[in-house]
């Protein structure tokens, strides 16, 4: 892989994050005197931090490809308008040899690895400029980054490497840990996650030992009020904090076959004292009827997320008939009635994140969980109307869950997360119907999220049509739809 150091790319948030502005400032370091000048000072360490933040949110990661759009069309999400020779059409049916898919795929390989130089150059700058950062904070931001770096590569793996438990020793992608410019090797999926991926996530855990989200939570408000609050220290919800690095690590570890550990973190999660007070159940009192204000993601139960300021854009020009045109993002017809929510319409999510169709023309329902929220005051806008999640608790109950080692616990779990949803329990019936209703929990849960690709590949056999939402069939989880190939730049260097 041929990275340059000058692809680092610094952003300073203007405060955006403290007082709610928009504005940022570019700063590109084109040689090591710019980048020491930066690195220098406090405020720099954390303008190159926002900047890495600022790159998850992007069109080309998580603000687009990564969450509502490629990766779920490419998950059968939705039913694309657009027929043919789109990059929505060749997702949908997984036409990878497309010119449009090819570079949107390009595009995110790219911008995933560009931001892992951008954490690896933050690591090393730590280590070199020992006196500008107390102690502590540089704990917290090698924790950071080292999250980060293990985040994004294993969703590079997840995206691009082999169906794991078919494959787990085929070869995948390259890690990063350097700021040189160099063609590092791919290596096979189970080094990338046993020997990289979880290394880096144990030690992410041990540096953030003592962040404050632990005792504090969230602090996803101003701190105007507290002159002496250290402002760069608030907002965890937005970064890479303790708590999200253990769901990853649930996340990793069950991906990688290793089911005991995984539901032995999962549990610590959802068992956790400060955890359940930092991280309460969303309020259906304050959900349900209310088409203004309600906190359509959840926000309360998310353990990691994103600043996206044009977030009711998504709805705008993706789900909203009048507007998206040949990109609308819509299920197949009913399928939503019939077979995402039969039977169980009451269900918060479907009450709170589907609206039905006026647009003239259209039938069926929105996808509105993005849709822009409407208050008294527009210059006092709550944190979670910018928001987008990363990682949620709800998947700690599902991973308790599916490691649970006895059926009528696994169903148990699953009813916990159910009730918090305002949907019935489930009995107990057999393996097979338990799955097939955890499926249905993730399908329902991460709509416009991106993760549903990702389960799909990892549990492999058959995507039934009651989970398809491009056509009635069932789709077969198969090497050629799950696995796209490396980009052509990737592949023209070896």
């Amino acid at each position: 892989m041929k990275t340059k150091n000058n692809l680092l790319i610094i952003v300073l948030f203007l405060g955006c994050f403290l007082i709610g502005c928009d504005n940022y400032l570019d700063v590109t370091p084109k040689d090591k005197q710019t980048q020491e000048q930066l690195f220098a000072t406090r405020s720099g360490f954390y303008a190159a931090v926002n900047g890495v933040y600022n790159k998850l949110v992007s069109n080309s990661l998580y603000g687009r490809n990564l969450s509502y759009e490629m990766i779920d069309v490419m998950a059968l999400r939705y039913s694309p308008i657009s027929s043919t020779g789109t990059m929505l059409s060749d997702a949908v049916t997984a036409n990878y040899s497309g010119d449009q898919l090819k570079s949107t795929l390009a595009s995110v390989w790219q911008t995933a690895y560009e931001t892992i130089l951008n954490c690896n150059v933050i690591l090393d700058n730590i280590e070199k400029q020992k006196t500008v950062l107390s102690e502590k904070e540089a704990m917290l931001l090698k924790g950071e980054m080292l999250a980060l770096r293990a985040f994004l590569h294993f969703d590079m793996l997840r995206l691009f490497g082999p169906i794991y438990r078919v494959k787990p020793s085929a070869v995948a992608i390259p890690y990063n840990e350097s700021i040189k410019i160099t063609n590092l090797p791919l290596l096979s999926a189970d080094v990338v996650l046993n020997d990289y991926i979880l290394r880096d996530i144990v030690l992410a855990e041990q540096f953030l030992g003592q962040d404050p989200i632990i005792e504090e939570g969230p602090m996803a408000s101003a701190a105007e009020e507290d002159a002496d609050a250290d402002v760069f220290l608030r907002y965890r919800q937005l970064r890479f904090n303790y708590y999200a690095v253990k769901a990853l690590k649930a996340r990793v570890l069950l991906y990688a076959g290793d089911k005991e550990n995984a539901g032995k973190v999962a549990n610590e999660l959802i068992s956790d004292v400060n955890v359940k007070k930092h991280f309460p159940p969303v309020d259906p009192a304050k959900l349900l009827g209310n088409t203004q204000t309600a906190d359509r993601v959840f926000s309360t139960e998310v353990l990691m997320g994103m600043y996206k300021n044009n977030r009711s854009d998504i709805f705008t020009y993706s789900f909203e008939g009048e507007n998206a045109g040949s990109f609308l993002l819509q299920t197949r017809e009913n399928y939503l009635i019939n077979h995402l929510f039969a039977e169980e319409t009451g269900d918060y999510r479907f009450q709170s994140q589907w609206v039905p169709a006026t647009s003239v023309g259209s039938t069926g329902y929105f996808f509105a969980k993005y849709k822009k929220l409407k208050f008294p005051d527009p210059d006092n806008i709550p944190f979670y109307a910018t928001f987008m999640p990363l990682i949620r608790l709800s998947e700690m109950y599902y991973i308790a869950a599916e490691c649970a080692p006895d059926l009528s616990e696994s169903y148990q779990i699953l009813n916990e997360i159910r009730d918090l949803r305002g949907v019935p329990a489930l009995p107990v019936v057999d393996k097979i119907d338990f799955l097939k209703c955890l499926k249905r929990e993730y399908l329902r849960e991460f709509y416009g999220e991106g993760q549903i690709f990702f389960m799909f590949k990892r549990l492999g056999g058959v995507i039934d049509k009651t989970e398809n939402a491009y056509l009635d069939r069932n789709v077969s989880v198969s090497e050629a739809r799950f696995v796209p190939s490396l980009p052509e730049s990737e592949i023209m260097y070896r």
